[in-house]
């Protein structure tokens, strides 16, 4: 619950203090095809990164290699409270705090419409992991119950999966949340500006450190590999989106003008 109200509170002050009248349109860009790219997150690459999550997941299950890491996470209890706070923490803020300071730190409108598009890509990444949650209703790791010698969590319950509707929790479960969006925004900033290898780097760096954190206590190992897969298909949806409508928007500062008398080029600035 707690992760949905510092959700919801931090768009609304995203709405709410973005409105400075030097700003590109919030509300029209943030919404910019969310139609297209909401299915798109599905459809991306035909699909076949629901498939891979899907066929890893099975094998990582089968294989005890989320068992293993899980026993790990337990063995460890120090280990596991203090590197699952950057993903608790940052995950829970940067989807706010990235765009934001993107959109209201910079005067450049192509700066700020990049980060408008980070934050569609983290309100599609919370939006369509939550939607699969409710359909997959899996049974989280339950790291510091088992710490504490619950005898529920003491064998091997990693394929426990409740299919149907909310059946399960929408907080916890397959895939991960706060992997999805870090990547989704990672890699729409990476789609916006693929030359900059500062922001791949940086990208790449943000995105394992809030995946691996959330693997310590919050989620199965393979509910991070199909989160980064969702990511990606969310930030190279969303990603390409924009920097369309970049172009579009580049290319409406120049026009011809012909008149009767004159001819020339009208350049905006």
């Amino acid at each position: 619950m707690l992760k949905w109200r510092a959700f919801f509170l931090s768009f609304l002050l995203f709405f709410s203090v973005s409105q400075a009248s030097e700003r590109i349109p919030l509300w029209e860009n943030l919404f910019y095809r969310i139609g297209q790219n909401s299915l798109g997150t599905f459809t991306y690459a035909y699909g076949s990164h629901l498939a891979l999550g899907i066929g890893a997941t099975y094998a990582m299950v089968e294989s005890g290699i989320d068992w293993k890491w899980n026993r790990f996470c337990v063995r460890h209890e120090t280990l596991s409270l203090w590197a699952s706070l950057p993903g608790g923490v940052v995950g829970t803020l940067a989807p706010v705090a990235l765009p934001l300071a993107l959109y209201l730190g910079s005067d450049d409108k192509e700066i700020q419409l990049a980060g408008i598009a980070m934050g569609q890509a983290a309100l599609l990444a919370f939006g369509t992991t939550t939607v699969i949650k409710a359909f997959t209703g899996r049974t989280p790791p339950h790291v510091l119950d088992a710490i504490d010698n619950d005898p529920k969590y003491q064998e091997d319950y990693s394929d426990k999966f409740r299919f149907g509707f909310v059946r399960g929790s929408l907080i916890d479960g397959w895939p991960s949340g706060h992997t999805a969006t870090a990547v989704a925004m990672a890699t729409t900033l990476i789609t916006l500006y693929p030359d900059n290898s500062w922001i791949l780097a940086g990208g790449i760096l943000y995105s394992a450190t809030i995946g691996i954190s959330m693997s310590f206590i919050a989620h199965w190992a393979s509910d991070i590999f199909a989160g980064m897969l969702t990511g990606i298909a969310i930030g190279r949806t969303v990603g390409k989106s924009f920097a369309a409508l970049q172009n579009k928007q580049a290319q409406s500062k120049v026009s011809f003008l012909i008149t009767p008398s004159f001819a020339g080029i009208n350049v905006k600035f």
